[in-house]
């Protein structure tokens, strides 16, 4: 039976790859199935992305909406920040998870098969691709825990975790001996997540193609050669897929704009929650969410924004808040759900090159992100374009797979080639990557939205599934 090894290099752009930047992956992308219309998740984000890949649904079936949101049954008066395990488990109200479907790891456990996550991110989104590690006593650790039977026996083993840096460099490579050193070699588990948070963090803070940034990517990229030179090294190697994966790209952030600042100059009562004196809860991202304590307001906001040059269409959980045609509602991108902001507004961005001479750059709200800085979230192309590399084990060698494949398609290929069911999935198990006659170009797709914006859009089949490409104006 395969084994398969999941490695996930957070944020990296497909069009990044190459022999002379990434050479381990250039080559195992030659050597294995490279899926070309591979996509994250709408929003692009890392804590929507993550449940996205570990459940098999998209947003609006897990219910992880934003990296940052407002649930006035949780916290009425500040934003819930997924980053952080205690806003996690307050969004939970008791339970093990917010998520709403089964994780991974929670289908594999009952056919007496294991799942292990090493993870370098944050320990909200490590809790998010592992819920259940407690319950099912199975392997789960993040560079930030400090607590716990497993971190301790990770330090007593391999000494005290790094401390953050970018790029993070020292935090990778400690995740990678967790990995080599610990759970592939004792644990053996059958299918494992080593989650690297480069070049994410560089691309963040020092932009997409600054020495940061590129010591990030060379870095993530080493750990895999790392990963791959193990599993060459066995003897049962032919047994064991690797699948690399980013959970989104990035676009260079331009126009760094607080949507909070902007209603609030505008006469509007915005805040971070919807506290004594605020009207609308303002959650800051690169699609920003807004929750009204009286929806009868939302008109007055849609039309300042349609003033703005920086905004661009509106999306929303239920469009009816809005006058006909001017939101597209959230389901439409599989993102709309009880959680979800009554609007969300996306930014007008453009594909002309950025400083770096890399297509694309958006405006964007991150108090955190420096201009100029890596972004993602929204609905632009290079947002949304993802790797995903499937090698060794029954994956087609030296191919290009051209069907339309996201996140969620990821889990359900794991479970059919284990043979197992795969009730309650939204994705798909991607058959191009051992079989070339189920391969097929996507069917395109034109969607038009207000404002003078078009989204751009794949289906595998007429009746299928949008798979979101790209927002732009039309023209």
């Amino acid at each position: 039976m395969t084994r398969f090894i999941l490695v996930a290099l957070d944020g990296l752009r497909p069009d990044m790859v190459s022999a002379a930047a990434t050479p381990y992956l250039a080559a195992l992308a030659a050597a294995g199935t490279r899926f070309a219309n591979a996509r994250s998740v709408f929003p692009s984000e890392t804590r929507v992305a993550t449940p996205s890949l570990i459940t098999g649904c998209r947003p609006g079936g897990h219910g992880m909406v934003a990296n940052t949101l407002f649930d006035a049954s949780v916290a009425p008066d500040r934003l819930l920040r997924t980053k952080l395990v205690s806003d996690v488990l307050a969004m939970a109200q008791g339970g093990e998870s917010p998520l709403e479907r089964p994780s991974l790891a929670e289908r594999l456990a009952p056919q007496g098969l294991s799942f292990a996550l090493v993870s370098a991110g944050t320990a909200g989104a490590a809790r998010l691709l592992h819920p259940a590690a407690e319950r099912l006593g199975s392997f789960r650790w993040n560079v930030e825990d400090e607590a716990g039977e497993t971190a301790r026996l990770v330090s007593d083993r391999l000494g005290p975790t790094p401390p953050h840096a970018v790029p993070n460099l020292a935090r990778l490579r400690h995740a990678a001996r967790v990995m080599l050193e610990i759970v592939l070699p004792e644990r053996r588990p059958d299918v494992t997540l080593l989650w690297l948070s480069e070049p994410d963090i560089a691309f963040h803070w020092g932009g997409l193609l600054s020495p940061e940034a590129q010591a990030g990517l060379r870095a993530a990229d080493e750990v895999l050669g790392d990963i791959v030179a193990w599993r060459d090294a066995q003897p049962d190697a032919d047994d064991i897929a690797i699948i690399v994966l980013s959970d989104h790209g990035h676009v260079t952030g331009r126009g760094k704009t607080s949507l909070r600042d902007e209603l609030c100059r505008a006469s509007f009562r915005a805040g971070t929650g919807l506290g004594e004196g605020i009207d609308i809860a303002v959650a800051p991202a690169a699609a920003p969410g807004l929750w009204f304590r009286d929806p009868s307001l939302a008109p007055q906001v849609a039309a300042f924004l349609a003033e703005q040059n920086w905004a661009g269409p509106l999306l929303a959980r239920d469009p009816a808040i809005l006058p006909p045609g001017q939101a597209t509602p959230l389901s439409l991108l599989g993102s709309g759900h009880r959680r979800s902001a009554d609007l969300v507004v996306t930014f007008a961005g453009s594909e002309a090159s950025d400083e770096w001479g890399l297509p694309g750059f958006a405006p964007f709200d991150a108090p955190d992100v420096p201009e100029g800085g890596g972004m993602h979230g929204g609905l632009h192309r290079a947002e949304l374009a993802t790797v995903l590399v499937m090698q060794g084990g029954p994956f087609r060698e030296g191919a290009v797979a051209q069907m339309p494949a996201d996140l969620t398609d990821i889990v359900p290929t794991i479970l059919h080639l284990l043979g197992l069911e795969q009730e309650g999935l939204e994705g798909r198990p991607l058959l191009a990557g051992w079989d070339a006659a189920a391969d097929a170009l996507p069917m395109r797709e034109r969607v038009m939205l207000p404002r003078g914006f078009v989204l751009e859009a794949m289906r595998a089949t007429p009746e299928g599934r949008l798979y979101p490409t790209a927002l732009r104006r039309c023209g």
